[in-house]
């Protein structure tokens, strides 16, 4: 009979491997499919589980050394068909442990012997650190169990540590001398998943999340003169605040203008509150942070999602709240249109506070962002953060661009949308940030897991090249079925753990297409995209497609008399093909084309009729705006060079190597993104970048 099984199930793993011929797909994953924990058809499979915890945390919190000391109750529950003889314990601030890697430098006041470990008890009883069944390795505590923890069973562990609240601030830290944004602070069990298993990956800083689905009790002890913003619901409010603070607290949980729970005036004096004793309650979260200062404003409103009130919070040093005064009705606005637009999926939890504090740019974590300021961009990228990885627990650790790239598109699709009124497709957005990598040896195939990037490649391949590839799917299915298709899975993933075959699935079966054509060679080849013009006949425009990776072609025509065509096709139309031709009207009017001006392209010289170098032709180029300029505040370098009869613009730290055509006074990319200015009456040249795409002007010195 085992005989017969064993064949069985043979068979059966070889008809599903047989379903996948078009794409790659790892071991790992494909054992998860055999298993039935995933479907072809991009839902979660019959037999999907994912193990939770359980986490009760009482810490004290002294802001003068910066120092926690916690108490936590775990519960850890095997929902795995698997008995589980070891554990695995994450200590993240052990980053900063003497000799452990670290992919970046840190303040060296914060470099020391890691998290100290006061107490471990596994099931009750003490566990001896020392001994051979406790390795402490890198940033994780394993725990070699004298009884596995069965299939369906729980284990409760107990520890008592303590560690310090860092001064580098990356994604958590000091923002001043009294004021800290808190992460990476308690010992988190690791996630053991049914794809690879225990994830075991230590923290360098440049990975981030993959964490399990949690509940938290958690209870803090502070200065009664610090106020605590943290993911999850207050739940003593009335025990803390003094009664005007509570009237103003209680008032802004549901008041639709902005008010101020705690402003300026009520910490001129000696503010304190009535206790120092917080307690939060998050319910099916990922993980827990927050933040605390005795000198920060609180600004705050309600949002109606799905017909209940959300708490919206803008924290902010004191001082300046006209700096601050437009983060709260932005984040109400971004909450509405992510609730009720795209991608259409209520914003999932009770709470949302923004803290500003953080050197620059922004970092997530549920409830709660780290922003380095209070521009709209940074505000609507770390809200969307709140569906990808905290409602669908992506596992960014190895697949950054199913978080990140995704923050990306949907961060401009909702500003360009809602904020700026402009529904046009964000596909010719990303020339200047995807453009300059094609055809680079570090421009992998992006389903390479995200551990492997390095400082090279990593921010390219987590943000700017996923979204461009998602843009490129929006532009091809169209708002109806890309909409449908992306709400879908998030629904089919929420609060679960999907990887990229799931992705692929969910789109394919909800638009009912094939989409291997943009699947197979932006993830899992090498290459890049290059189409040039071949030639043009009467009202015959050839198109060769030169490259491998298929992208949309743009066609921009100007006539003689002033007028515009323009005419856009998907990358699927010259996916395969040597060339396409199309049809051109007024052909005789014609003055300029232009093929993918606007579009990442290998070498896009060849795609303007006439040449650029003919265009150049009678353009002087002013020798003194030639060559290497400093861009301090990046610490950065940028080229201008005069190459094959064409203007250059490179920055080879941000992968842009452009050609620029002069535009009146200024200098402009083919994209119109790029402009330059450029000063020479003083002793050295200065240059004026402004980079829209970005919303960002830098300026350079000519050494």
């Amino acid at each position: 009979m085992r005989k017969v099984f064993s064949l069985i199930t043979i068979m059966l793993s070889l008809s599903l491997m047989a379903q996948e011929k078009r794409l790659f797909m790892p071991k790992e994953m494909q054992q998860a499919y055999d298993k039935g924990t995933r479907s072809f058809d991009g839902k979660p499979g019959p037999n999907y589980w994912h193990n939770t915890v359980d986490y009760d945390i009482q810490a004290t919190l002294n802001p003068k050394n910066r120092g926690i000391e916690g108490q936590s109750t775990i519960t850890y529950q095997n929902n795995s068909p698997d008995d589980l003889s070891t554990i695995v314990v994450r200590l993240y601030n052990d980053v900063f442990r003497k000799a452990n890697p670290r992919l970046m430098r840190v303040d060296e006041r914060d470099v020391n012997d890691g998290v100290t470990l006061n107490m471990v008890q596994v099931r009750g009883d003490s566990i001896d650190l020392e001994s051979r069944s406790v390795n402490r390795n890198g940033t994780n505590l394993f725990i070699r169990l004298d009884e596995p923890v069965k299939s369906g069973g729980s284990i409760e562990l107990a520890i008592n540590w303590e560690t310090v609240i860092p001064y580098t601030n990356r994604r958590t830290g000091v923002a001043d001398s009294t004021s800290f944004f808190v992460a990476y602070w308690y010992p988190q069990i690791a996630v053991y998943d049914d794809v690879f298993g225990w994830d075991t990956q230590d923290y360098t800083f440049r990975t981030e999340f993959y964490n399990n689905l949690a509940n938290f009790n958690v209870e803090f002890t502070a200065p009664e003169s610090f106020t605590i913003w943290a993911t999850g619901v207050l739940q003593n409010p009335d025990e803390v605040f003094n009664d005007e603070i509570l009237d103003r607290y209680n008032s802004a949980l549901t008041a639709i203008e902005p008010m101020d729970i705690i402003g300026g005036d009520d910490l001129n004096g000696d503010f304190s509150h009535k206790s120092g004793t917080w307690k939060f309650k998050a319910d099916e979260v990922p993980d827990f942070a927050f933040a605390m200062s005795d000198h920060y404003e609180w600004n705050a409103a309600s949002q109606k999602v799905d017909g209940k009130d959300v708490l919206i919070s803008s924290v902010y040093p004191m001082g300046n709240p006209q700096a601050f005064a437009a983060m709260t009705p932005n984040q109400q606005k971004t909450m509405k249109h992510f609730s009720e637009d795209i991608p259409g999926m209520p914003y999932p939890y009770p709470r949302f506070t923004t803290f500003i504090g953080l050197g620059g740019g922004g970092m997530e974590f549920p409830m709660m962002a780290y922003n380095g300021g209070p521009g709209l961009g940074v505000t609507v990228h770390e809200m969307f953060h709140m569906y990808f990885p905290m409602y669908v627990r992506v596992n960014e650790r190895r697949f950054a661009w199913m978080d990140e790239g995704w923050a990306d598109y949907i961060t401009s699709l909702v500003t360009n949308r809602f904020f700026q009124g402009d529904d046009s497709p964000l596909f010719t957005n990303f020339k200047g940030s995807v453009g300059g990598m094609q055809g680079q040896y570090e421009d992998l195939p992006l389903f390479a897991s995200s551990q492997f990037m390095d400082g090279s490649n990593y921010g390219y391949s987590a943000y700017p090249l996923p979204a461009f590839i998602y843009s490129m799917l929006h532009q091809h299915l169209g708002d109806e079925v890309f909409f449908k298709a992306y709400k879908e899975y998030i629904n089919r993933w929420a609060k679960k753990s999907p990887i990229p075959f799931d992705f692929f699935y969910t789109m394919e079966d909800v638009s009912g297409q094939d989409l291997s054509w943009l699947w197979k060679p932006w993830f899992f080849d090498f290459g890049a995209p290059d189409v040039k013009i071949g030639g043009i006949k009467k009202d015959k425009l050839t198109i060769v497609n030169a490259g491998s990776r298929p992208v949309p072609v743009k066609v921009e025509v100007k006539y003689d008399n002033g007028t515009d065509y323009e005419t856009t096709m998907s990358g699927k139309s010259i996916y395969g093909k040597k060339e396409v031709v199309i049809s051109i009207p007024e052909y005789k009017k014609i003055e300029t084309i232009s093929v993918n001006a606007s579009v990442p392209d290998l070498d896009d010289t060849d795609n303007f009729y006439p040449s650029l170098q003919e265009r150049m032709s009678g353009v002087e180029v002013p020798e003194s705006i030639l060559g290497n300029y400093t861009i301090a505040n990046f610490n950065i370098n940028a080229m201008m060079e005069k190459e094959d009869g064409l203007v250059k613009v490179k920055v080879p730290a941000a992968g842009m190597n452009m050609v620029v055509l002069p535009k009146e006074d200024k200098w402009q990319s083919l994209d119109g993104q790029v402009v330059i200015s450029f000063d020479d009456t003083g002793d050295k040249t200065s240059m004026t970048m402004e980079l829209k795409q970005f919303g960002v002007t830098v300026q350079g010195t000519k050494e």
